[in-house]
């Protein structure tokens, strides 16, 4: 936070904006930082420095100040580019400034604390006007649905709540009968683990007990993707998140067993670098992890959980999610995940040693024209064939880009935020064609692929064939253990199995005359052994 109350950044929380000046707007979504100052100041932790300190709470009141400062007059806020107006900076930061507010109690001036309180209003009101237009994002929706809450407990305004409850609704309607809750079209467990907080504290709020029932299904989906090293989802889910959000099911706990199950099977992985957390995020996502063990540390002081209650997935066998298109195989000495919405993504786990024995994302290719292309690709309509004994998925290569920012770009990009797409409806038409080159866009090729895996006692084998009359256009063709080919700002954070994977951690190129061939490219992988 910037410190110096003559400064005319006083109170900003993003650090790259107001100290190192190497972007040309302040990010809201850093002002969020607020509620675990807030809850340092408030709560006497033992070794903490910052309780009741008179310093703290002058720092405090000029971030308050800072937050109401970047709302647009219509109560919207910007989280990637200016004049984005974006329903996800409206609904987190709100919900985090709320439960400051609560926290700093008498730290802020009267003047400060009547500027929040009148910016939450706005927010709330600009939230009961709008919804998410370039996708079905459930924590997005969650946050908001909690946001709203908190402004009609500040404000005694019905609407508020009504609103919280179309959100509500519209995130339980749209939840899968398979218990996860839609992101993007898709389930994805990390993303899950977030949503999940803000339901959780709404819940809380609110009592809802159709939201509690929800939450219990939703638990109970995510234990299975639970991995045996303490690592969440990953690469075989939609969206490629391996974040734990741990608040959600800490606050679960004493009402859902698989909750708590999540929560007592995860706790050490929050301290450490098994699963995508604090330490290992960058500044984008740091304050919601670090307030999330604010809400977590709350959720253990409150509940002194009883013993973990046992873990609520089959022991052994296959569990499949045809809609969301994933699969767990649990067998004696190994546990197994395939994507089958995502080509056959594989990742296979050493119970014994709880370690990543394999990972397998598919295949990337090179075209003749330098383009990329690849097996790797969301599309939960693919053919399946999923039993006991095995899982073939098939479907065809498809072309894909990773753009980035260039200074052309960039100008270019600047030029239509500032200008006409201060106009709300090419505002979001900018987001969603945004959302559709990053995301959604994918060209097929003529270049079919078949994915054969057999489930043995003591490991998996994986046969692929590739073939068809594209097959002349590739210039290379890689195997890869780990990569992803769509943008999604939350994924690809280290984790400590990346590094421990041993073989897992290898990429290896394809001769393209077997490919022309249609050879069958085999590996056998044994847990607790070598893989060919």
């Amino acid at each position: 936070m910037d410190r110096d109350p003559f400064s005319p950044t006083a109170g900003c929380c993003d650090r790259t904006y107001w100290a190192w000046k190497f972007t040309d707007f302040p990010g809201s979504r850093f002002q969020e930082a607020l509620c675990a100052l807030s809850y340092l100041y408030s709560t006497p932790i033992r070794g903490n420095p910052f309780h009741e300190q008179p310093e703290l709470a002058g720092w405090l009141d000029l971030g308050f100040r800072y937050w109401c400062r970047l709302q647009h007059p219509d109560g919207s806020f910007d989280e990637a580019y200016p004049f984005e107006r974006s329903l996800a900076a409206t609904s987190f930061t709100s919900f985090y400034v709320a439960e400051a507010l609560k926290l700093a109690g008498s730290a802020l001036s009267e003047t400060t604390d009547a500027a929040v309180r009148v910016a939450l209003e706005r927010a709330g009101n600009w939230l009961c006007r709008n919804d998410e237009s370039h996708g079905f994002l459930s924590n997005h929706l969650a946050a908001a649905a909690a946001a709203l809450q908190h402004v009609a407990l500040l404000t005694g305004n019905a609407s508020f709540a009504e609103r919280s409850r179309h959100f509500t609704k519209k995130i339980l309607d749209h939840q899968s009968s398979e218990g996860w809750y839609d992101e993007y079209g898709g389930a994805d467990p990390g993303y899950q683990t977030h949503g999940t907080f803000y339901l959780a504290r709404l819940l809380q709020l609110t009592g809802d007990q159709a939201l509690a029932s929800s939450l219990d299904r939703s638990a109970q989906f995510l234990a299975h993707f639970v991995h045996p090293d303490g690592s969440l989802g990953g690469e075989y889910a939609s969206r490629n998140t391996q974040t734990y959000y741990p608040a959600g099911f800490e606050m679960l706990a004493h009402r859902s067993p698989a909750a708590a199950w999540i929560a007592a099977t995860m706790r050490s992985s929050t301290g450490t670098a098994a699963a995508a957390g604090l330490s290992g995020v960058d500044p984008w996502n740091y304050f919601p992890f670090l307030n999330n063990l604010v809400f977590a540390s709350q959720a253990l002081q409150r509940e002194r959980h009883a013993a973990s209650p046992a873990d609520p997935t089959p022991a052994v066998g296959l569990t499949w999610f045809p809609k969301a298109g994933l699969a767990r195989i649990r067998r004696g000495r190994y546990q197994a995940y395939v994507g089958t919405a995502k080509g056959g993504v594989v990742k296979v786990f050493d119970r014994d040693r709880r370690t990543l024995a394999y990972s397998d994302c598919g295949y990337v290719g090179r075209l003749t024209s330098g383009k990329l292309c690849s097996t790797q690709y969301f599309d939960p309509e693919r053919p399946v064939r999923c039993d006991d004994e095995g899982i073939e998925v098939s479907g065809s290569l498809m072309q894909f880009a990773r753009p980035v920012m260039t200074p052309f770009r960039f100008l270019g990009f600047r030029m239509f935020s500032l200008t006409v797409g201060r106009i709300g409806t090419l505002g979001r038409w900018l987001k969603r064609y945004l959302v559709k080159v990053l995301i959604y866009r994918r060209r097929p090729l003529d270049l079919s692929f078949r994915r054969h895996i057999r489930f043995g006692d003591t490991g998996i084998t994986v046969v692929d064939e590739i073939g068809g009359p594209a097959a002349g256009q590739l210039a290379s063709l890689r195997w890869g253990a780990l990569f992803t080919t769509i943008h999604m700002g939350s994924s690809r954070y280290f984790i400590e199995n990346e590094l421990r994977s041993g073989s897992a951690a290898r990429t290896v190129e394809i001769a393209l005359d077997e490919v022309r061939k249609g050879t069958r490219l085999t590996r056998e992988v044994r847990v607790g052994g070598g893989n060919d």
